[in-house]
């Protein structure tokens, strides 16, 4: 996700939930923290994971409550589809 996707996501917590402070020194800190982990995390997914716990919850999430597993590339299915389609055009035997 891009940065100003991160910070809206930071208010939206700090807007529900008035202990997520994002003012002063520690709110810096905080703010820099969590847009380094956001940022390597996709924005729709995290966004509903969000708005999820803000319904559930009434203390504001850790970063670990709001992360979302992206699934890993299996190249290998990529792979052996581009097999298939050289294999018709390879000379028989």
């Amino acid at each position: 996700m891009e940065v100003n996707q991160a910070m809206e996501i930071l208010q939206r917590i700090a807007a529900a939930y008035t202990k997520f402070d994002l003012t002063g020194d520690v709110g810096k800190k905080r703010i820099e923290l969590w847009i380094d982990h956001l940022s390597k995390l996709p924005y729709e997914p995290v966004l509903a994971k969000v708005d999820e716990h803000i319904l559930n919850n009434r203390f504001p999430p850790s970063i670990a409550e709001i992360k979302v597993r992206q699934p890993e590339k299996n190249e290998f299915l990529a792979k052996q589809k581009e097999w298939a389609r050289n294999a018709k055009y390879s000379p028989k035997r």
